[in-house]
């Protein structure tokens, strides 16, 4: 009788097992889902930010806490150390130091002339020239960070429903962006009081920033509409109908359909241009699939055409409202003289920066009296150039370090033809590539990733890229029921 309710007990999950697996997905897809519904604001320290960074906290302690308990933190001591590492930068520019070593940093002069000429001693100050801009920098990372830590040791079931939440809100901001034209620009739904007004923005502040939304969120649609179109494909070669299969492709192709229809609403430039190129590169993510072979006619060769013309239509209507675009906004002459100022700023504070957040008042300084009155400077408008100002050699040695470092993945990923899991966690690992790619080239032209909601997309897309292989995964989850029992 003991023995039977041994066995018994043994293969059952345990309560603590359930909240340490289920529990933690469930919550890391609510902190992703809370991310992007309020972490629109692209300035640190607003109200939903903090909110969402108190939220992020018990995430991130469970998640080191699993990764430590584990032992997974061997196979994952690359992502750990860049994540350390980026940690290092706020703390260490948060750090006091000696006025006689502060007044040898680059950038320092005028500030300590300004002591002078007042006749006040220097005091002990940190390397950041704003340190609550620092300090709020610093924290607005927690919300992705946790994200990130999460998704690494999250099984490919519960990633592929992470990428389908990014869906599910692109297509509900969609329909707010909607209700926002037809509200008109003084609508209630608008919930930043800056704003684009004539626009659809969705949960953000900016259509830059809902753009980049939808086309990652197209990039992991396609992922699943071209699963499921080679599915269905493959129930039709052996001639039988599958309903479920066909309502599949429908639904995947209608969630494309309004998450380009929100492009639309948008109106941004890079977006439109990036959502065409996230389009092409997803009738890609097949490549190498064996399910080809079988299917060269019938209904996926159907399915791909029917992709592609709707492709080629929506390419002149893309072009068309990007020239539109060009006569009417004013950031296009703009940024080209925040480029030669951040430029101008960020050798005079080489090599350790001006400090996270600090862009605005340091621009301020190195801001042109002829630039003065174009437009008011927030950010660079190029993620790569505010980096270097406010980090110097230790950004962007990171970012080159990244952008090697995706390339490589990339690259292996299309290279990859027989995934030992499903071919879906294939293509969504492409898609995420392909994002990642996109956010980055987005960056050179504007910031999406100055955005909590925007980050904590982006930290996803990094974890289905990094994340343990299906083996490893196991080893964790066995680990961890050994630690319960004993």
């Amino acid at each position: 009788m003991a023995r039977a309710s041994q066995k018994k007990s043994h293969g059952r999950i345990s309560y603590q097992e359930a909240l340490a697996k289920n529990g933690r997905a469930w919550l890391t897809g609510f902190i992703l889902t809370s991310c992007i519904l309020f972490g629109g604001a692209s300035r640190s320290g607003s109200l939903g930010d903090v909110a969402l960074q108190y939220l992020s906290i018990p995430l991130l302690i469970l998640s080191v806490w699993i990764i430590v308990v584990s032992g997974s933190a061997r196979l994952l001591r690359w992502p750990l150390i860049f994540v350390g590492v980026v940690i290092f930068i706020p703390a260490v520019q948060l750090l006091p130091l000696p006025h006689n070593v502060w007044i040898l940093l680059p950038g320092r002069e005028l500030i300590a002339e300004t002591y002078r000429l007042t006749g006040q001693p220097i005091p002990v100050l940190p390397m950041t020239m704003t340190p609550e801009a620092t300090w709020l920098s610093g924290l607005s990372l927690l919300p992705p960070m946790a994200v990130f830590m999460s998704v690494l040791t999250l099984d490919d079931a519960e990633k592929r429903n992470l990428s389908r939440i990014v869906i599910v809100v692109a297509i509900a901001a969609t329909f707010l962006g909607l209700l926002q034209l037809a509200h008109g620009p003084n609508s209630v739904l608008r919930f930043y009081a800056i704003t684009n007004r004539t626009e659809a923005v969705g949960f953000f502040a900016n259509r830059n920033h809902f753009a980049a939304l939808l086309y990652v969120a197209m990039l992991f649609a396609c992922a699943n509409f071209i699963d499921a179109t080679l599915a269905a494909g493959r129930v039709t070669h052996r001639r039988r109908t599958d309903v479920n299969a066909v309502v599949a492709v429908v639904g995947w192709g209608t969630a494309l359909v309004i998450l380009l229809a929100g492009e639309m609403m948008a109106r941004s430039r890079a977006g439109l241009a990036l959502a065409t190129v996230a389009l092409i590169a997803g009738l890609c993510f097949c490549i190498g699939d064996p399910r080809l072979k079988v299917q060269r006619r019938g209904f996926s060769r159907l399915i791909f055409m029917t992709t592609g013309a709707a492709l080629l239509s929506f390419v002149p209507l893309a072009l068309y409202r990007i020239s539109e675009r060009f006569g009417s906004d004013p950031s296009v002459d703009v940024r080209i003289p925040f480029a030669r100022n951040t430029i101008a700023a960020a050798m005079s504070y080489m090599p350790f920066g001006s400090g996270l957040g600090s862009f605005v008042p340091v621009y301020q300084i190195f801001e042109k009296r002829s630039d003065i009155g174009l437009t008011y400077a927030n950010h660079a408008h190029n993620d790569l150039l505010e980096v270097w100002l406010e980090t110097g050699f230790v950004g962007v040695a990171l970012i080159v370090i990244f952008v090697i470092w995706l390339i490589g993945r990339t690259v292996r990923l299309w290279l990859e033809k027989n995934p030992r899991t499903g071919h879906l966690d294939l293509f969504l690992r492409r898609a995420a590539a392909v994002a990642l790619v996109l956010l980055l080239v987005h960056s050179l032209f504007d910031y999406p990733l100055r955005t909590t909601g925007m980050m904590s997309v982006a930290a996803l897309a990094a974890g289905l890229l990094v994340g343990l292989r299906a083996e490893d995964q196991h080893t964790v989850y066995t680990i961890l029921r050994r630690a319960y029992a004993t």
